[in-house]
């Protein structure tokens, strides 16, 4: 037989062998585990979306990698309330009863080995680029939508690997990449429908090792109220799979856009210098001082220095005309000691320099709109 590998349950490891392709004594084919595994799966899950019904209609389900649920719930939306403990059940009647613009709701689980669960009983913010770029900042989050267009995703280190959507067809960095393990399970693109629900959360399972325990989720969960969602995806639809949006300091910069102003900031000071080749004494050391605002945001004197720094950059504005006044101007900007507005200036004025090509085009995009996302 072959090899053995874990699969993690929301109480304990299961122990499944792999397909093996060795021929035992006698040459009679082994056993073909692969696709007894695939059955196997199929029919777990198949059980527990007859057990939580409510799941097949419009939910939301996502495996989250290094997170908790505290710290995978504040990436659903702006405003949150909770958690109160909340049955699934209780959940999903509560959604069905409210209007189409009420508060969403949100229940989590914490699994062991640093996974949490997170199911919209009546929702699909968890499969939205800007909330998947979040919850997977630090990981792998994996996202399964149910409903008239049923759908998943995996995202990795802030970055779509592929999304796939039954009537439409596969996206991303690297669409193909399941493809080995959606073998004997069917939820690629033109999939039946009524199988592709539980096809799905078994893809989920084999991509995470987490297995859905049928039980958990009919106990109290840690429920969340969503007063405000997360505006809608900063990068335009053509620009989410450039390049550009993979680079690791933006797609942190994507994943989360608050939380890294300065960032921002810095980026666009770079950028201004690299389309216009300004250059000197000056531009180098304000460049090094943000840089050590990113590195060390609370060192006194870093601040002191930028301020010296600003002066001396304002006495370089009159003998430069048009882009490379306005770097200057730049650089002035993301020197400032408040994030919001170094980030903000920063892009409003870098927005406006003629840029070197499309990648320099594509940055801009991203700056400017992540500085403006609250």
């Amino acid at each position: 037989m072959g090899q053995a590998f874990l699969v993690r349950t929301g109480f304990w490891l299961m122990d499944y062998p792999t397909w093996s392709r060795s021929r035992p004594a006698g040459g009679t084919p082994a056993f073909p585990w692969r696709q007894h595994m695939a059955d196997d799966l199929l029919e777990y899950y198949r059980h527990l979306l007859d057990k939580h019904w409510i799941l097949r209609e419009s939910a939301c389900v996502c495996w989250i990698g290094d997170a908790t649920t505290p710290s995978a719930a504040r990436h659903f939306g702006i405003d949150l309330v909770g958690p109160s403990p909340q049955t699934l059940l209780e959940a999903a009647e509560e959604a069905d009863g409210a209007g189409e613009h009420a508060p969403g709701i949100l229940v989590l689980d914490d699994f062991p080995d640093g996974w949490a669960l997170s199911v919209e009983p009546r929702g699909a913010q968890g499969i939205r680029p800007e909330v998947m770029r979040g919850l997977s900042a630090r990981g792998t989050a994996f996202a399964v939508r149910f409903g008239p267009r049923p759908e998943f995703a995996l995202y990795r280190q802030g970055v779509r690997v592929t999304h796939v959507q039954q009537q439409i067809g596969r996206w991303g960095a690297a669409p193909h990449e399941l493809d080995e393990l959606m073998k004997g399970l069917p939820c690629v693109e033109g999939s039946p429908e009524d199988t592709w629900p539980e096809a799905a959360l078994a893809l989920g399972e084999r991509v995470t090792g987490v297995r859905l325990d049928i039980d958990r989720l009919g106990g109290e969960l840690d429920r969340y109220t969503i007063l405000r969602r997360l505006p809608a995806d900063p990068v335009p639809l053509a620009l989410r799979e450039h390049p550009v949006a993979r680079e690791p300091e933006f797609a942190a910069i994507l994943a989360d856009p608050a939380a890294h102003r300065r960032t921002i900031a810095v980026l666009a000071a770079r950028q201004a210098v690299t389309d216009t080749g300004l250059g000197g004494p000056e531009v180098t050391a304000a460049l090094r001082s943000l840089t050590t605002m990113v590195s060390r945001p609370k060192a006194g004197n870093g601040r002191l220095d930028a301020a010296a720094l600003r002066a001396g950059l304002r006495t370089l504005i009159p003998g430069l005309d048009g882009d490379r006044a306005l770097a200057v101007k730049v650089l002035i900007a993301a020197l400032d000691p408040d994030d919001g507005v170094a980030s903000g200036e920063a892009t409003r004025l870098g927005w406006r320099i003629h840029s070197g090509g499309q990648d320099g085009e594509v940055r801009w995009t991203i700056l400017r709109t992540c500085a403006r996302t609250p």
